[in-house]
C-alpha cells in the first residue's frame, strides 16, 4: 500500500464518526422500544456530551493533534514504512498504549475526573461510547499522538485510529444483543469482557483496559472474565451522582476533588489528592479498589 492510497482510505474513514453515531441511535431506539432501557434520558445525556466534546477536538485536532504529529514524524528516530507487518507492529503499538493510559485513567485522580465520565452510564448500550468528558481533549490524543516520532507515518495513525475505534464501539452493545463470547475472550475485548470493566460490583472494580486485545490485561493480571453468578451493575461507586444529569456527569467528580483539595491540611497532600488514585485520603490513607475487590473475593470464596 502506497502512500497514495492511504490518503483515500483517510478520506474514506473521516466518516467512521457518522457511522457510529447512527449504530448507536439505532440500538437505542430498539432498546426504548422493546423497553429494556429504563433510563431514556441517559441517552440523551451521552449524545450531548459528545457533540460537547467533540467542539475542542474540532478546534484542536489541525492546529495542535495532527500538526504535532506530522513535526514528530519529521524528527523521527526510524523509517519503518508501509510493509504489512509495520501496519500490524503499528496497531499493537497502539492498542498497547491505549490500555496504559486507560490504566491511567483509572489510578491517577486527576484522570479519573476526565475518564471516569465514560463510567457514569448505569445501563450499557452503543450511546455509552459517546459519553465522554469536555476535557477527554486533553488526555485520550495520547493514545497515538507520539507514534509517528518512533517512525510509524501519521496517516497509518489515521486509519489504525478510527478503525480500533469501531471496534471499541461494538464492545459497548447491549448484553441482550450479544451475550458472552468465552473463545473469543482469550484474545479479544468482547462486550463481555468489556461489560466487566463498566461494572461497580467491588469483584469487578478496575478490570479489563483493553480496548481490541485483552492479551495486555491477561500479561499485566488485569483480566476479568465476567463471572455466570455475579451479575453486573453499571455505573461508579458514587451515591449521589445523577447519570441523567449533564452537569453531574461532566463536573461532579471535578467538584469533589477540589474540595478534597481545599480541605487538605499540607501541600503535600493537596497535591497527593491530584494524583493518587480514587479513594485515597490523608486521614488513612482511605480504601481503593483493590481493597474492595479483595473483600469481594474474600466474601465469595466464604459462601
Amino acid at each position: 500500500m502506497d502512500l497514495s492510497s492511504i490518503k483515500v482510505l483517510v478520506g474514506q474513514l473521516e466518516h467512521m464518526s457518522i457511522i457510529v453515531l447512527v449504530l448507536m441511535l439505532v440500538e437505542w431506539g430498539i432498546l426504548i422500544v422493546t423497553s429494556y432501557v429504563e433510563k431514556n434520558k441517559e441517552g440523551v445525556v451521552s449524545i450531548i456530551s459528545y457533540l460537547v466534546q467533540s467542539i475542542p477536538y474540532f478546534l484542536l485536532s489541525k492546529v495542535f493533534i495532527v500538526a504535532s504529529m506530522f513535526w514528530l514524524y519529521e524528527n523521527r528516530f526510524f523509517t519503518l514504512g508501509f510493509q504489512w507487518y509495520v501496519w500490524v507492529a503499528a496497531y499493537l503499538l497502539y492498542d498497547f498504549t491505549v490500555f496504559f493510559i486507560h490504566l491511567l485513567g483509572h489510578k491517577v485522580r486527576v484522570l479519573w475526573c476526565i475518564h471516569g465520565v465514560h463510567h457514569t452510564a448505569e445501563e450499557m448500550n452503543l450511546t455509552v461510547v459517546a459519553r465522554g468528558s469536555i476535557f477527554d481533549v486533553f488526555f485520550t490524543p495520547f493514545n497515538f499522538i507520539w507514534l509517528p516520532i518512533v517512525g510509524f507515518h501519521p496517516l497509518m495513525i489515521f486509519v489504525i485510529e478510527p478503525i480500533a475505534r469501531l471496534y471499541a464501539t461494538l464492545t459497548h452493545i447491549n448484553e441482550k444483543v450479544i451475550g458472552k463470547q468465552k473463545q473469543l475472550d482469550k484474545l479479544l475485548i468482547t462486550p463481555s469482557v468489556h461489560r466487566v470493566h463498566h461494572a461497580k460490583n467491588h469483584i469487578y472494580l478496575d478490570r479489563n483496559y483493553g480496548e481490541t486485545f485483552s492479551i495486555w490485561d491477561r500479561i499485566f493480571k488485569t483480566f476479568q472474565k465476567e463471572l455466570d453468578n455475579e451479575k453486573i451493575e453499571y455505573g461508579i461507586m458514587h451515591d449521589k451522582l445523577n447519570s441523567e444529569s449533564l452537569w453531574d456527569v461532566q463536573f461532579l467528580l471535578w467538584k469533589e476533588l477540589w474540595l478534597d483539595v481545599k480541605k487538605a491540611p499540607r501541600l503535600i497532600d493537596k497535591v497527593k489528592y491530584v494524583f493518587m488514585p480514587p479513594g485515597w485520603n490523608h486521614i488513612d490513607g482511605g480504601k481503593k479498589a483493590r481493597e474492595y475487590r479483595n473483600e469481594a473475593w474474600l466474601n465469595k470464596l466464604e459462601k
